[in-house]
């Protein structure tokens, strides 16, 4: 019975061991599923040497690249059919007969294709980011000593400890060496968009400019889901910082159409609410005799096919009139004296397509018109008979002080040829 037991115990072992063998052996097929080869030829990575293997292929050379965790890229010379495997990369230097490899994580998420172009974008930028990567990649621009591995490990340290201005001086610098890897553009531009501007100086204007140029440049070689509509929303937070708000309210929302992100909702939230179509400011016209609000608009308005009137409340009951032009609803039928909640609720259009996000209520109040006193017209004041008064318009007052003045006698022919006669006088006429 004993003897039983312990072949069952065996047994089991037996199993676990094998059962934690194919575990570790799909654990690795994995991550060498997750790790590719990428070549170039003609072409080597000098120094960081790791070791190296003779008589080999190119592709025992990539197995061996790939199954050693140390290694990083090698060069193979195929008329030696030696394998230099390297503990990291950096630049690329020419030489004939020899292929330069790297290994590539392949991201598990889905290709989604090449990306549309951005009408939002304007071509002066597009112009603009491709000659921040030419400076990256030229020959001005210090290329860096570190390799590949030790300048992301800095940059990605740097991140964690808030260094935002380090890690965008870590990432150009990779840039410099990797410049068709979107990820490296799409972290520069996030971290360049994250960095404080040193007080008195140009970088008020040339961070926003550098870090929407990476975000662009990031967003033509990004190719998945996520990706894309994280580098989209940096786009969008690099042109608000660059006051074109409209662009950016777009690219927010080609942002949220891939992916909608609670953040870049709450960003895109926030910018509509600053600078999306909304009142921006509102005149009472209260010196007239039929006196109305004018509420102006930061877009202009549909010109036909909209009736805005059943976009507007005046004290929770329709409005007596409403007129729409341009950027302007004025609203009439107030009166002189008296307070009014005006309302222009959620859902107004505007000609760019955009409407009002939120109800917006103008608690006013229609004062009385000021003193005034006209004459009628152009006609003589004077009365023709014998009565005695001036007769005259007033508004809000009941008694005017007035002063008569008389033409000479040398001067009526002189009155009665120019342009003063039959005319109203002004301030200065007199």
């Amino acid at each position: 019975m004993a003897m039983r037991a312990a072949r069952g115990l065996s047994i089991l072992i037996l199993l676990f061991f094998a059962w934690a063998n194919v575990l570790a052996w799909s654990s690795a097929a994995q991550a060498a599923e997750a790790r590719r080869i990428a070549t170039t030829d003609n072409s080597d990575y000098f120094g960081f040497d790791l070791r190296s293997d003779q008589n080999v292929t190119i592709d025992q050379c990539k197995t061996t690249c790939l199954g050693d965790p140390a290694c990083r890229a090698f060069t193979y010379n195929k008329k030696a059919k030696w394998c230099f495997l390297k503990s990291d990369y950096n630049q690329l230097k020419t030489f004939n007969g020899a292929v330069a490899g790297k290994v590539v994580n392949i991201d598990g998420d889905p290709d989604i294709g090449a990306p549309p172009e951005l009408a939002f974008f304007p071509n002066w930028m597009a112009d603009q980011a491709q000659q921040y990567r030419n400076k990256l990649l030229g020959p001005a621009y210090d290329k860096p000593t570190e390799g590949m591995a030790a300048l992301l490990n800095a940059a990605e340290q740097a991140v964690l400890t808030g260094d935002h201005r380090s890690a965008m001086l870590k990432y150009e610098a990779a840039v410099s060496v990797l410049p068709d890897d979107g990820q490296l553009w799409l972290n520069l531009a996030r971290e360049t968009l994250a960095v404080q501007p040193a007080a008195s100086t140009s970088e008020a204007s040339t961070l926003p400019a550098n870090g929407t140029s990476a975000a662009f440049n990031a967003y033509k070689l990004l190719r998945t889901t996520k990706t894309r509509a994280e580098v989209l929303a940096l786009l969008g937070n690099g042109l608000d910082k660059r006051d074109l708000y409209r662009p950016a309210l777009q690219a927010y929302e080609a942002s949220l159409a891939l992916n909608p992100s609670p953040a870049v909702q709450a960003d895109y939230a926030d910018l509509k609410a600053r600078k999306g179509f909304r009142v921006v400011d509102h005149t009472i016209d209260a010196d007239t005799s039929a006196p109305r609000i004018c509420a102006q608009f930061s877009e202009d308005l549909v010109k036909t096919g909209v009736d805005y009137a059943q976009f507007v409340t005046v004290d929770n009951a329709p409005p007596k009139g409403v007129e729409a032009k341009d950027k302007q609803i004025c609203v009439e039928g107030l009166e002189h004296g008296q307070h009014y909640d005006v309302t222009f609720r959620a859902g107004l259009p505007a000609a760019i397509g955009e409407v009002t996000a939120a109800p917006v209520v103008l608690s006013i109040y229609v004062q009385d018109r000021a003193p005034s006193a006209r004459f009628t017209g152009d006609s003589f004041v004077l009365p023709a008979g014998a009565r005695r008064g001036i007769p005259i318009v007033t508004v809000n007052m009941n008694a005017a002080e007035m002063k008569l003045y008389r033409v000479g006698d040398r001067s009526r022919a002189q009155l009665l040829s120019g342009y003063q006669f039959l005319h109203q006088l002004d301030g200065y006429d007199i």
